[in-house]
């Protein structure tokens, strides 16, 4: 039953706006979470109809060492009981949101859920380009850019459909660490299926993103990142000024270009002149393993094992 409940537990509603959205509803043999955007459904060995308070229900059952009785009492509470143990959950009547898988079912070949794991820290939280606040899957590629940096990872497979998945949708995903064996879309959802008979249904956003083609198709001649780069960025980040700036002035990595103040580090195989918020340089670390950074400041273009992408620097 834990194994359920830690299932559904990331499509719960944290405010009581509609107060189905903060509890689960159990039915049937399944139990379903919904926050409305999210929905995840997980079968469970219990054969009761009941929509217990999602947060109160997860920790008494949490609490629970040995077995577990589950019972409705007279004033319309679950009771919960397992050996010295007992609890009472609110419950709430009346329909739950009819959310279903819906639409066209494809088989899946894998391979997804490391591309997401890979892109999910440069998903962008910027709401006035919803479209950027998701990862773009799109015939041999997926992609995610937070309007400062743009990374494109391959498949190694062509995707077959073209779907942007939100970020909350993808953490749940890398949360369950599965790779789910099918999808079902239909015009505004996209749900994964996974073998257990569980599944997470999402909203879908815009997939109609600008021409990656023209940051990403340049000429570049990268080369490896100087020793101890990474590790000198982390040294001086402390030091940044309110844009959170690294400055690049040949043999030196500084957080000022003015002498005397600021912090800085001597580092050879640097260009003479570049700009950086130091955030999206440290993104790189394990990803990238070559950069060109001489072409700021246009875009640096960066490379790894499956991925490239470019990097904007700043003024």
């Amino acid at each position: 039953m834990l194994g359920a409940l830690k299932f559904v537990q990331g499509a719960v509603a944290r405010k009581d706006y509609v107060q189905a959205l903060t509890h689960f509803h159990i039915a049937n043999g399944f139990i379903k979470g919904y926050n409305g955007s999210l929905a995840l459904c997980s079968p469970i060995d219990l054969d009761l109809e009941v929509t217990p308070r999602a947060t109160q229900f997860i920790k008494a059952i949490q609490t629970c060492r040995e077995t577990v009785q589950l019972n409705m009492t007279p004033a319309g509470r679950l009771s919960i009981k397992s050996g010295p143990f007992k609890a009472y959950v609110d419950c709430i009547e009346g329909d739950y949101p009819e959310v279903e898988p819906e639409g066209e079912l494809i088989e899946l070949d894998g391979k997804m859920l490391k591309a997401l794991k890979v892109l999910q820290p440069f998903i962008a939280d910027d709401a006035s380009r919803p479209w950027a606040m998701g990862i773009l899957l799109r015939g041999p590629s997926a992609f995610a850019t937070n309007n400062i940096s743009l990374i494109e990872y391959w498949l190694g497979y062509d995707f077959p459909v073209e779907v942007n998945i939100p970020k909350l949708a993808v953490q749940e995903l890398v949360r369950i660490g599965e790779e789910p064996c099918r999808l079902q879309i239909c015009e505004n959802s996209v749900t994964f299926h996974y073998e257990s008979g569980r599944w997470l249904r999402t909203q879908t956003y815009c997939t109609q993103w600008p021409d990656m083609g023209k940051v990403l198709n340049r000429e570049a001649n990268p080369t490896p990142f100087p020793e101890g780069f990474f590790t000198s960025i982390q040294d001086i980040a402390h030091f940044t000024d309110e844009l959170e700036r690294v400055f690049f002035m040949g043999s030196y990595l500084t957080t000022t270009p003015e002498e005397g103040l600021g912090a800085s580090v001597e580092l050879e195989g640097l260009p003479e002149s570049g700009v950086y918020h130091y955030k999206q340089l440290l993104l790189l670390e394990g990803l990238a393993k070559t950069i060109d950074l001489t072409q700021y400041p246009a875009p640096s273009l960066f490379f790894g094992d499956g991925l490239r992408g470019a990097v904007v620097g700043m003024r």
